[in-house]
């Protein structure tokens, strides 16, 4: 069943929420129909993913107009047990979005899977430009301008970097090729990989930096370039799971692929 938050548009974000048993309420945000990759195909993987996990989706979707509005309102993810966010969003200077959905996490204790181009959103506030006066790790860039903006708006606070949150900062990726996955032995998500298994062609995120509370899951083996796919991280009063894995429409069809998804959401809704 479909319905609008009453003080959206017409172009606003449809929530959908399903009627099963469930194991967990698990709100998925993405935005429809997507640049670079098909996030209505990638949505209809995941209700899939879902129902046979039982869990109570609810989905935010729209245009990406709407996908901001959404982020901008209070306690967006109040009565949700984790949130999957599934979207690309690199030019974003949207700061009040970006916040709002950090203090989800951070000070509402709802934890989050952040799949893909999640990892390379708001790229201003970390990728190149300028060190933020204040950042604890000192590793983040972000645009002068930005930066400026922020100061003037925010002249008490330290200016928030994307990178920081995610746990690993990523600014590139390398061709479409298939990604040989190592899963680390001792991981704390029980992660199902075959022996040798390789994934079909995507994408291969750098590890541009790396928060010092990251914990790796899994690795990626493309050509001779290595990188950690899919990690841990502790964020306030909740923790986040990044998975860089899942550019193309075939890479959500597969088996192995859905039950990472599978195994990071159903470890974050685990009593920790």
């Amino acid at each position: 069943m479909y319905f609008k938050r009453a003080r959206l548009a017409a172009a606003s974000l449809l929530l959908a929420a399903s009627s099963l048993a469930h194991a967990g309420k698990v709100l998925y945000v993405t935005h429809e129909p997507g640049r670079w990759h098909d996030y209505s195909a990638q949505l209809a993987d995941f209700r899939e993913v879902a129902a046979d996990a039982s869990w109570e989706l609810t989905v935010a979707t729209g245009d990406k107009d709407a996908l901001f509005d959404f982020l901008r309102s209070e306690n967006f993810a109040a009565g949700q047990d984790a949130i999957v966010y599934n979207f690309c969003l690199a030019d974003s200077r949207d700061m009040a979005a970006m916040s709002n959905l950090i203090d989800q996490t951070v000070s509402g204790g709802v934890p989050a899977v952040l799949v893909h181009c999640a990892m390379h959103s708001w790229w201003d506030t970390f990728k190149k430009g300028k060190p933020i006066p204040g950042n604890p790790l000192d590793k983040a860039r972000a645009s002068k301008s930005l930066l400026k903006q922020w100061q003037q708006d925010h002249p008490n606070e330290t200016m928030p970097a994307w990178g920081d949150f995610t746990g690993i900062a990523s600014t590139k990726h390398g061709p479409k090729k298939p990604i040989t996955l190592v899963a680390i032995a001792e991981s704390p998500v029980a992660l199902n990989i075959p022996d040798g298994y390789a994934t079909r062609k995507t994408e291969l995120y750098n590890n541009h930096y790396l928060t010092p509370d990251v914990v790796p899951l899994l690795r990626g083996i493309q050509r001779n370039n290595e990188e950690v796919v899919m990690w841990l991280a502790p964020r306030g009063e909740g923790q986040i799971i990044g998975l860089t894995l899942g550019h193309n429409d075939d890479e959500w069809d597969d088996p192995v692929f859905r039950e990472l998804l599978k195994s990071a959401v159903d470890y974050l809704l685990e009593p920790q």
